[in-house]
């Protein structure tokens, strides 16, 4: 006979840590789809006690305890190597070049021969764990026990995970967990990550005695890297590609964001100073161009849907409190081509940095639902119907990034008035913070 679930327990979001009772399908808090974890948000540390003999009571084992319960969460979408790291020996280590940390770092700076660097803590800062880098000649990184702490276990179970959503990931966040067990001959104490994320990371190891007590070790890191991805997006029925990258330092600026400045920085300015530019967006757009002139002749409108199309597609909406840890972050658009998604405003910018960069005026509509980009285009000569919206010296058309709709259509709830000046929503006029933003110029 199956347990019947009670839906008054309380459950925790994996995505936002927040605490809700009853069966919900989406996070009450920040709406993220929680049903491919349903079966693990309840209580677990019941179990966990009866498996590994722990004290669940002590100041150490409590924190313990909220990354164990995290990983469970996840358990759902890990990617499990048990027998892979038993039958693949590591290749030859290269020389590490060690730096002093500079006064942005977190811990110890390891430099790499392929360009950026990591940026280390916790058990990695003290010793007890290693990280090695390996060029083979992909960058991996060997993860291993210091010397010291090599007793007699009869398993370790390592754990390696992402912090945030990365496209080119096959799993978000990635996680990959390897056993190794003393019995089959193995070395146990090391590992080795094969496939280097950008941005940080934590490995986990935990180290098993025959009488079931356990020793944990933890290492926190930043891997600073070249960034280099490639979008594919159909449009007009073609498919295209376009390769993108990013420097180390371009990566550095965007993972180097406390988000409580973030916050601050966003109380005291508009939603408009995030559009910003530089050679990177410069350079996508130049790309972006390239490429839709290659297929087509060139009209305002056919290069602004092409480019609408290149964001809708390829950079999926991942609420900000999964991928940045609070409930609402404007992203700059570098951060958004970084992590490949994002919410409505992020892609909005992102957008409008774009057509910014083409020559474009462009801005900002905050409706109750999400936020829409506007673009300052030459209708002349076009006879089909535009969503538009009316700027204080000329009309821009909407452009919602956040959907599969052409450019110049509007979601269906929402009306615009035939001078673009009032927008209403589900019958009602919009007021109150609701409305267009100030265009930028």
């Amino acid at each position: 006979m199956v347990a019947r679930k009670d839906k008054n327990q309380k459950v925790f979001c994996p995505f936002c840590g927040k605490a809700f009772r009853g069966d919900h399908n989406y996070c009450p808090f920040c709406g993220q789809d929680i049903r491919p974890y349903k079966d693990d948000l309840g209580p677990v540390m019941s179990k966990i006690q009866s498996a590994t003999n722990i004290d669940m009571k002590s100041t150490k084992v409590r924190v313990l305890m909220s990354l164990t319960i995290f990983v469970l969460v996840f358990g759902g979408s890990m990617f499990i190597l048990d027998n892979y790291y038993n039958h693949v020996s590591d290749p030859p280590a290269q020389d590490v070049d060690v730096v002093e940390p500079d006064p942005g770092a977190m811990g110890k700076m390891v430099e790499l021969r392929t360009g950026g660097y990591l940026d280390l803590t916790e058990d990695f800062l003290t010793g007890d764990l290693r990280a090695l880098p390996l060029y083979d000649p992909e960058l991996k990184l060997k993860m291993s026990l210091a010397d010291r702490n090599q007793k007699d276990y009869s398993k370790i179970v390592w754990i390696v995970q992402t912090d945030s959503y990365n496209n080119a990931n096959t799993k978000n966040p990635f996680y990959q967990k390897v056993t190794k067990v003393s019995a089959s001959g193995a070395d146990i104490y090391s590992v080795t990550w094969d496939n280097l994320e950008i941005g940080g990371f934590t490995v986990i190891a935990s180290c098993y005695m025959e009488d079931g007590t356990c020793d944990v070790y933890r290492g926190n890191g930043i891997y600073y890297g070249k960034y280099t991805t490639v979008f594919e997006w159909t449009y007009d029925y073609t498919r295209f590609k376009l390769q993108f990258s990013m420097s180390s330092d371009d990566v550095r600026s965007c993972l180097n964001i406390d988000p409580r400045s973030r916050l601050d920085l966003q109380s005291r300015s508009s939603m408009l100073d995030f559009i910003t530019d530089n050679q990177v967006i410069s350079d996508l757009q130049t790309s972006l161009k390239t490429l839709y002139l290659d297929n087509y002749g060139y009209t305002d409108i056919g290069y602004t849907g092409f480019v609408l199309s290149f964001v809708q597609t390829c950079f999926p909406t991942v609420y900000d409190s999964f991928n940045y840890r609070v409930t609402d972050y404007w992203a700059y658009p570098m951060e958004t081509l970084l992590w490949g998604c994002g919410d409505d405003e992020d892609k909005a910018i992102l957008f409008n940095a774009i057509m910014k960069v083409a020559g474009k005026e462009v801005g900002l509509i905050v409706l109750p639902e999400t936020t829409v980009a506007a673009v300052q285009l030459d209708l002349s000569g076009y006879e089909g119907e535009m969503a538009t919206v009316r700027g204080l010296y000329r009309s821009y058309v909407v452009a919602d990034t956040d959907s599969n709709l052409a450019l110049g259509e509007i979601r269906p709830y929402y009306v615009i008035s035939s001078d673009g000046r009032t927008i209403y929503y589900n019958g009602e006029i919009i007021h109150g913070r609701y409305g267009l933003i100030a265009m930028s110029s």
